[in-house]
């Protein structure tokens, strides 16, 4: 007789707990889901899947390719993320016609039918990291070239289809930059690398290239919405920032005893029921 009492009390709470579940806020429940491409990192604010747009900050969406990777379109240019540290707001690209055309394997890097863009940026919400080097490629040039200057063309495909000629690559502090520029007719392409700049050519252009160069980017402070239990978001009718909690979305965090709720409410259940049985 003494165990009916605590036995009707986790029905109670299991009702309680079920009409809770029942009422958490849908988008939290759509925040609450770990986003990915398949490549292992996940995705979360301020990036967003596209389908999920309240989930992130404007100018920070991302599609999937083929190969499960996260690609960042920034100017009409794809960039495919390596590496996304939320701590401290850096992200790893590289550009996509490069990295996903060339053959991890290939002895060279086909730069003549995939050409690198000069970085155009948002600058609201993304800036280069410091301490970076510019890679400058240097297209039409000539295919008799002196002899300091073959090496800037090592690790480069040759240009099958005839239409950018000769491409060098050196950082932009190399002494030899003003003499192979004149060498060139074509386009100047400058071109962000995490790599020294103290190195000047024959340095694995493919690995360079595709290694990426890294982003700071800028958006709302996720800190306090995510420290009160809410999932950071976004209200594109008003454009501001929002804590998407269970009971409802608030301006910048949760409020604790709401937030915390249901796992109260959860772990009094558990406690109840070990101690009737």
């Amino acid at each position: 007789m003494k165990n009916q009492v605590p036995g009707f009390c986790v029905f109670i709470l299991c009702i309680l707990s079920r009409t809770v579940l029942a009422t958490v806020d849908p988008f939290y429940k759509a925040c609450s889901v770990r986003e990915t491409c398949g490549d292992g990192q996940t995705i979360t604010f301020p990036f967003y899947i596209w389908e999920k747009p309240f989930c992130g900050y404007p100018g920070f969406e991302i599609s999937c390719n083929s190969n499960g990777n996260p690609v960042l379109n920034l100017n009409n240019i794809d960039y495919i993320i390596y590496e996304i540290s939320y701590n401290n707001q850096v992200v790893r690209v590289s550009n996509a016609a490069v990295s996903e055309t060339n053959n991890s394997n290939a002895s060279c890097i086909d730069l003549s039918s995939h050409r690198i863009q000069n970085l155009s940026l948002p600058e609201d919400r993304f800036a280069l990291l410091s301490n970076q080097s510019e890679l400058v490629l240097l297209y039409n040039c000539n295919s008799s070239l002196p002899g300091e200057l073959l090496r800037y063309r090592n690790g480069i495909c040759e240009d099958k289809n005839k239409t950018a000629g000769t491409v060098l690559a050196l950082v932009s502090n190399d002494a030899n930059l003003e003499n192979a520029s004149r060498e060139c007719s074509g386009d100047q392409v400058v071109a962000p690398v995490d790599v020294y700049a103290g190195n000047g050519g024959g340095f694995g252009i493919g690995e360079v290239i595709k290694r990426g160069f890294l982003l700071k980017w800028t958006a709302s402070n996720c800190s306090d919405c995510a420290e009160s239990g809410g999932k950071c978001g976004f209200n594109g009718s008003t454009y501001h920032f929002k804590c998407f909690c269970p009971d409802r979305p608030h301006g910048l965090q949760c409020d604790p005893g709401k937030a915390n709720g249901l796992i109260t409410k959860v772990a009094v259940g558990n406690t109840a029921f070990n101690s009737s049985s």
